[in-house]
């Protein structure tokens, strides 16, 4: 079934037409079963028939035969053609300049693949930031599971499970496992599915969300793309790539550049979250954190048990942690406004500007904010749910970058750039839709800046350090 939301109208429309398919297929097993009986019992008479013409032509004579000579080809089995060199190239350049972005930590060119599986005679040391690239497109971001989505408004492709699509996953070193998911309500289920391997492509139109695909312990070194096309058009995919008897599921990308820009980011965010000592085993606490003020007077509260508390009933427990980060971004982009009006009074907060510390202008209560408040929201959220997240900021903006076990590696998620709405006016209910794009922002750094002073850390930082690990008790 994948992981399509349970109570959704696209969970009803998906129950009843699978049903109506299932009816189809029983049916349809049926009448082969009849066909292949009554050709069995034709072919049975047909050989009786042939059998009694047979004795009856039988004659005590043999007539004399001329001797033919017949010319047969010999075809040497074990003879192949000329092939093209398919010796992979190192092409990591020389250490550049700390001035400089740092390069990939693999890069490798792969020649076009002789029919679907490419090939690969050269063996590599392939990590998370290893990157292969042929012709104009890349696989990059090995690890035991990826996955790959669509947004079904835009239709942008992002590297991570989104609105719908499927999540890729090694059982071992000969098969993987691929999931349909819709996390959507429009209904929407495969139609294909090709997986490209070195002897023969698996190929599957039955429309089913589960698959298993066995024989890639018969490829050689080299990769082969999954392609999954949805019954709304759009088609999704991931690799494949066998190093050495070891399977990788990986991400695709039809622009190398997209690849490197990613990997080169995440290298780049290594020392930023190092030099506060974030790492996901430390950053799924949510007591303490003093957002948006610490509770230093009477009349000062914080929102953070409102956070914990929405982000608890949006999702299940049996959801994925990329299923449920993408609920909490979309209820963030569809729920609240960009409150440009305060930016436009030179404060940060409608709470500082009213002086009012009792809540009532916290973001839980308005719905509108800034893009810190966005970041941290998203954040506590995700740590409501275990699911290791810190807010990145810098002087101009910030975002959240959240780690997913499954992927074996942290992502962005900048919701504040992707929201629906904008507020303009002290009235924070007035609000006017925006153009923005679902999803443009997920799991893409395309538009996400880093710079010198980028820091890293939830919550109120400066009053988190001044107290410490205890609230002052309300008076």
């Amino acid at each position: 079934m994948g992981n399509i939301r349970m109570n959704s109208p696209a969970y009803e429309r998906y129950c009843n037409i699978e049903n109506e398919r299932l009816q189809e297929r029983r049916q349809a097993k049926k009448k082969m079963r009849l066909t292949l009986i009554r050709d069995a019992i034709i072919a049975i008479i047909i050989g009786v028939v042939i059998g009694i013409l047979t004795g009856c032509n039988n004659a005590n004579t043999v007539e004399p035969q001329t001797e033919t000579t017949q010319t047969v080809q010999s075809v040497d089995a074990n003879v192949t053609e000329p092939t093209e060199d398919t010796t992979v190239t190192d092409t990591t350049s020389e250490t550049e300049p700390a001035t400089e972005e740092p390069e990939p930590a693999e890069t490798h060119e792969v020649p076009t693949a002789t029919g679907s599986w490419h090939d690969s005679s050269k063996s590599h040391d392939i990590t998370i930031n290893s990157i292969l690239k042929y012709d104009d497109n890349a696989i990059f971001n090995f690890n035991n599971t990826v996955a790959v989505g669509v947004c079904g408004q835009s239709g942008l492709i992002s590297t991570a499970e989104t609105e719908s699509g499927f999540i890729l996953s090694v059982i071992d070193e000969d098969s993987v496992r691929v999931t349909f998911y819709n996390n959507g309500t429009e209904y929407i289920v495969p139609t294909k599915l090709v997986a490209e391997m070195s002897a023969e492509d698996y190929i599957d139109e039955t429309g089913a969300t589960e698959y298993i695909i066995d024989g890639y312990g018969d490829c050689s070194n080299g990769f082969g793309l999954i392609q999954m096309t949805l019954s709304n058009g759009r088609i999704v995919r991931a690799g494949v790539l066998r190093e050495n008897g070891q399977l990788y599921a990986a991400n695709f990308t039809t622009k190398p550049e997209i690849a490197e820009n990613n990997v080169n980011f995440r290298l780049k965010m290594e020392p930023i979250l190092a030099e506060s000592n974030i790492t996901p085993d430390n950053q799924t606490y949510t007591d303490p954190i003093y957002y948006p003020m610490v509770p230093v007077a009477a009349n000062e509260r914080t929102d953070v048990d409102f956070w914990v508390n929405q982000a608890n009933e949006l999702v299940q427990d049996d959801w994925t942690d990329a299923h449920k980060v993408e609920v909490f971004y979309e209820y963030i982009i569809d729920n609240f406004a960009y409150d440009y009006w305060v930016i436009g009074q030179g404060t940060n907060s409608r709470t500082f500007y009213h002086k009012d510390y009792t809540g009532t202008y916290f973001t839980s209560n308005t719905h509108v904010g800034i893009c810190e408040d966005f970041a941290n929201i998203l954040a506590i959220m995700c740590r409501a749910q275990n699911i290791p997240a810190t807010k990145i900021y810098t002087n101009s903006h910030a975002w959240t970058y959240i780690y997913i076990a499954d992927y074996g590696r942290w992502i962005v998620v900048d919701a504040t750039k992707d929201l629906s709405y904008g507020c303009y006016s002290e009235d924070a209910s007035e609000w006017t839709s925006l153009s923005n794009q679902r999803f443009a922002n997920f799991d893409s750094v395309s538009g996400t800046k880093l710079s010198s002073n980028c820091n890293a850390g939830i919550g109120n930082q400066d009053d988190m350090a001044r107290y410490g690990k205890t609230p002052v008790e309300m008076q």
